[in-house]
Order: structure tokens, then sequence, then C-alpha cells
């Protein structure tokens, strides 16, 4: 399941102590002073002023940094131009605190290539072995304070913004809130020392991301050792059947286990490994049922460098995610597209899950956030011209009572106001989706397409969460059916329990306004967020690393711009 981080503060004490101690008690200060001079010798004022000139001049002519421009200069502005990294001539203990977590990017799925490390490093040893009387020891000085605040806009805005921008990069379908981190009032709160500060260490916002970064280091080392063999044999394997096959199967998947290759017992396919094929089916969404056929051979031959590939991309999809993802930090609602899947959340905890049906290929449920604002009991479903154009035609071209047959009518506009239109009004020959002027609504009942109920969070995709009569597909592997709103396994539970603090609204009258012969509004005692994302790849409850198929190629589109 994904879910929000739970703080750990004994771990938080650790690496505070261990990135926040005098460096002069550890010894281990990457900036120390290689010039042999005393502290004396470095009469250079720490309260010296840079000019804006000067931080223009120097970001300008540095690629990594100058996209910051404007944001360093922010920053020195809101402090009067005074240095931030020096303290008495020497850089103070945050800038030992800064390099360190640059040097440790690659574990987040960075490159620490882009940040500089090595440069910045060059940079003191400089500035450090130059007596004070020399004339280019302020400038040194200067270059190095700025090049560090500029260090930490690029690498803290990568590390809590995502390295690629989703609501500017062509291709990618991302428009869920985002973190409002203010980045220059963040580095003055590490200067500052405030520990209040929720960035004030560059600790990881979501346990779900912690998470993905804990397999990645277990999938880099398998591929440290070689990554995992390719699995290959007869098309199909099930219980009790013999094939040389097995032995691969259980090198793979029982790592454990003693295995004797001479022992034509382990070429069987028994229990044992049935179970094993089994939990690896549920691991990556496929359909459950213990065989070993073209789906599972498939899945077990991608290759270990894909697999951290796919951790990374996802990584990258939780620093683009807001800090706190419901408002008031208490529920909200996910539905994660590529899994199927909806969890509801309260207070960090998931209080209910269940399965959902979303939009196929051609019409891929979008990626956004909203808030739910109230329910539709027994709704119509008011068709889209582009559905009436394209599938409800030809039915007409072929039936003039087929609308009626589906428990549908054509009206003059949707909503209470409407007036019923004959169907022979409309020439269905030469309809299309621009030109057809009324609206064609299908009435409620059992057989209506949103089921009995829809959770409405008006939005520019006219998409939203329902019911549906269709209950056969959740039993599918792959749900992607609809045209993309999402469908919903248990629409009774979540409606009662978004409805459980309204007075009069238990479970009893959920269900009777389902089966009602009249639609009905409810409006919810408050606004829910819910939060319609795309992760392929996530650590479920057990620990286990999930993973699904790119369903939409939003992946492949990421990695253009990642890699």
């Amino acid at each position: 399941m994904i879910r929000p981080n739970r703080q750990n503060t004994a771990l938080k004490l650790i690496l505070f102590l261990c990135l926040f101690l005098p460096i002069a008690v550890t010894g281990n200060n990457v900036f120390a002073n290689t010039s042999g001079s005393d502290v004396e010798e470095h009469s250079i004022n720490s309260n010296l002023q840079i000019s804006r000139e000067f931080i223009r001049q120097y970001l300008s002519n540095e690629q990594e940094y100058k996209h910051h421009l404007e944001l360093v200069q922010q920053f020195y502005k809101e402090r009067n131009y005074k240095l931030a990294w020096f303290k008495n001539s020497e850089l103070i203990p945050q800038a030992d605190k800064l390099i360190e977590a640059i040097g440790h990017a690659d574990k987040e799925g960075l490159s620490h290539q882009k940040y500089k490390v090595k440069e910045l490093r060059e940079m003191y040893r400089a500035y450090a072995a130059l007596p004070a009387s020399d004339k280019g020891k302020q400038q040194k000085q200067e270059e190095l304070d700025v090049a560090l605040t500029a260090s930490y806009f690029n690498y803290a805005s990568d590390f809590y913004k995502g390295a690629v921008d989703p609501h500017s990069a062509a291709g990618i379908e991302w428009e869920v809130k985002r973190n409002k981190i203010k980045l220059n009032k963040a580095l003055e709160a590490i200067l500052e020392e405030k520990e209040n500060s929720p960035y004030y260490e560059f600790d990881a916002l979501h346990e779900g991301y912690v998470q993905l970064r804990d397999a990645l280091v277990k999938y880099r080392s398998i591929q440290e050792n070689g990554g995992w063999e390719k699995v290959e044999g007869p098309e199909v394997v099930k219980l009790n059947d013999t094939a040389e096959v097995v032995l691969a199967l259980r090198k793979r998947l029982l790592p454990q286990q003693q295995m004797n290759r001479q022992d034509t017992t382990f070429m069987v396919y028994d229990e044992e490994v049935k179970e094993a094929v089994t939990h690896f089916q549920k691991r990556h969404g496929l359909l459950v049922d213990g065989i070993l056929g073209p789906q599972t051979y498939s899945a077990l031959n991608v290759p270990v460098e894909k697999r951290i590939e796919q951790l990374v991309l996802n990584m990258e999809r939780w620093r683009w995610l807001p800090r706190d993802l419901a408002q008031k930090g208490d529920k909200y609602i996910l539905v994660n597209i590529p899994a199927y899947q909806v969890h509801v959340m309260e207070n960090g905890k998931e209080i209910m899950q269940m399965k959902a049906v979303v939009g196929k290929t051609m019409h891929s449920t979008p990626v956004f956030s909203h808030k739910v604002q109230y329910l539709m009991f027994s709704p119509y479903w008011n068709i889209p011209n582009s559905i009436v154009a394209n599938e409800i035609k030809p039915k007409m071209q072929q039936n003039r009572n087929w609308l009626e047959s589906q428990n549908m009518e054509m009206v003059t506009t949707f909503g209470p106001n409407a007036r019923r239109v004959p169907v022979n009004r409309v020439n269905w020959y030469t309809l299309t989706q621009d030109n057809f002027r009324y609206r064609i609504r299908q009435r409620p009942g059992p057989n209506n397409s949103l089921g009995k109920v829809k959770f409405m969070f008006p939005n520019e995709y006219s998409v939203y969460l329902h019911d549906t009569p269709a209950d056969h597909l959740f039993s599918e592997a792959d749900r992607d059916f609809s045209h993309g709103c999402v469908r919903l396994e248990k629409p009774a539970d979540l409606a009662t329990y978004l409805l459980r603090n309204k007075p009069g609204w238990d479970r009893q009258r959920v269900v009777q306004a389902m089966n009602a012969s009249r639609e009905q509004r409810v409006d919810l005692p408050e606004e829910v967020p819910v939060y319609l994302v795309y992760f392929t790849a996530w650590v479920d409850e057990a620990g286990k690393v999930q993973f699904r198929e790119d369903l939409y190629d939003h992946d492949k589109a990421l990695a253009q711009r990642l890699f």
C-alpha cells in the first residue's frame, strides 16, 4: 500500500548527531583547512555583503546553477546580501551536511555528479590555501558561498520537488497539486539551525518513498551480483509437471532452498513451487493461477536493470506529491491507476481498500487531484457527445428503439429542467459530436452504467468515481475498461464512510438511496481530498515490492526526461 511517512524520532536524532556535531571533534570535515594556516590568519570579514551583480555574473557562467539565479538572488536579498555559509571566516557545519547529502544523491535515485560535489571541495581547498593577505581570497570566499547556496537549491529542488517538472514537461501527465516548499526559507531555517523546520534535514517526505529507496538498495545489490538468469522452458508448466525449467524457477523464487540439480525431484512443479509462483503473480499484478505461463515468464524475465529504473521513476513521482497529502492531514482517497486499486486513508493509516476499473488506453484516466464534494445516488448517466457520436450513433442506425431498450432518453438538456425529445428529430447518419444539439442520458436503474451512486469532484476532465453494474470485471487481473472514470468495487462502503458524520445517514439509508427510482444529491459534511495517481512500483504492507505494467506509457515518457 502507498502511504505517508511516519517519523522515526530516534533515527532522526542519530542522523542529526552524525551530520551536525562539530567536525573539529569528529575529524571528518570534508572542507577541512588544507593550508596549514590558523584561524587568526583568515581575517576575511564573514559579514561581507555580496553584490547582486556579482551573483548574477557568477551564476550566469555556471550551467548547473543559472536556472536558480532568481531564487539565489531572493535568498541573499532577504539576508541583506550577507555571506551565508561562513562564521569567523570558517565554513559552518551545515556545509558539511550539504556535501554529505549531495554525496549520497545516488541512493535517492539522483546522480551526485549533477550537483558538482567535486568542484565544491576543490573551491574550498583553493580558498583555504590562500593567505589572508591575498587580494583574491575574498572573491574566492564569495564564489564558494554563492556556489554552496546554488548547490543547495540545485539539490534540494530535485530532492523535494523532483528532478523533472511534471507540470511543464511534454508527454508527462501529472496535474496533482505540488509540494509548495519555499526553498529560500528552508535554507535559512537550516542555516539558523531551526530544528522545528520540516526541511531542517534532508528527510524524505513520504514513507512510500523511503520504502522504494530501501528496495533500490536491494535491487542494485542484485545487479552488482550479476542480476538474475532468464527462466525459459515449455509454454505452460503446472502442478505436478516435470520440467527442467523448474530448476531455474526454484533458483529464482526459492533462493534459500538447498538444491541438488542431479536430483530429478527438484524438476517437479510441486506445491512449494506453485505457492512461490502464486506469490510472484500477486506481486506483479498478474492473473493468480499458480501456473507458469506466458505472462509469468514475461514478468520473470524483465531484467533487474529495468526494475531498478522502475523504482527510480516511482521515487521521482513521490517527490511530486505534496508533503501533506490531505489538507488537514486526516483523510483522503488515493486511486493508483496502474494497480487498479483505491485506498482510503485516515490519520496515516489505510482503513479501506477496494479494486477499481480505470480507463482504457484510448480513454486514459487522468492523473490529478481534487476534493470529493457530494454524492449522487441513483444517478442519471449524462452521456458525453463523443460517446453518442462514436458508439450510440451506429446502434441507432440499426435500431431506432435502441435508446429505449437501454433505459436511455434524448432530452433538451441535462439536469432537472430536461424535456424529452423524440429520437426521429435527429438524422442519425449525419450526426457528429459537434452538430448534435440535444443530450442523451440513461435513467436511474439497476443497469445504469454508473451503477447506483457516483462520487463527485467537478473537474475539467468530467471524471469521477462511481458504482457499476458490471461487477464481473473486478475478477479480471487487468481492469482498464472504462471511458476514463473510475468504477468502484465497494461503492456502498465508501459512501457510508464519507457520510458517517452526516446525521441520519447510516448504511441502511445509503442502501435505500442507492436503490431509489429518483436521483438524489447529498453534500458531504466536509470535502475529502482525492488523488488519482500513477505508481507502477511500491512496497506493500508486508514489505514486498509490487510492480505493475506501464498502462499508459507514462513510465516511458518520464524515463526519456529523467535518464
